[in-house]
């Protein structure tokens, strides 16, 4: 299995983007932003969002990660998949890059009551966590086989990226 020397087989990402933390920093800042900023969605729905793009791009490590933060902040995860549809719609249409449906997709998640401020949020989880799944892929990061123990809590993720770019930061 060729990967990177500074990653072994139990990494986390934490520890790919201290092994290779040129824009690590800034890339935990952005994704704090995006994930935790104002806006229309939640913090955990758009967890769910992150989760559902890691899906579709086959991250078994992020699918699990987000999936589990999602659960912990907003409940269970089919539940907010479900309050989510319209947008999982139109995340899927953007992810896969196909023109063919994504304004039917848009449109009947305008319908279905969202806004295009929600539209314009799940797009930027979808640009974020394909770049991230494309950094997991590469390290060759595993599903984890549990979760961890104990389970962080909704305060301890709140600013969570934030405060591990503040150990990555470089003066």
């Amino acid at each position: 299995m060729t990967t990177f020397k500074a990653i072994g087989d139990q990494n986390s990402l934490t520890d790919v983007l201290k092994a290779f933390p040129r824009n690590s920093a800034q890339l935990l800042r952005l994704t704090d932003d995006v994930m935790g900023g104002p806006g229309e969605l939640s913090r955990g729905e758009r967890e769910a969002i992150a989760a559902f793009v890691s899906r579709l791009n086959d991250v078994g490590y992020c699918d699990f990660y987000h999936t589990l933060f999602s659960e912990i902040l907003s409940g269970p995860i089919a539940d907010t998949d479900e309050k989510l549809a319209p947008l999982m719609t139109y995340a899927r249409h953007v992810c896969q890059g196909s023109d063919e449906g994504r304004d039917a997709a848009f449109l009947a998640a305008l319908d279905a009551g969202w806004s295009e401020q929600a539209l314009y949020e799940t797009v930027e989880v979808c640009g974020l966590f394909n770049y991230i799944n494309c950094i997991v892929r590469a390290a060759k990061l595993h599903e984890p086989v549990a979760r961890p123990e104990p389970l962080p809590t909704p305060d301890e993720l709140l600013g969570s990226y934030k405060a591990m770019a503040k150990g990555l930061d470089r003066g």
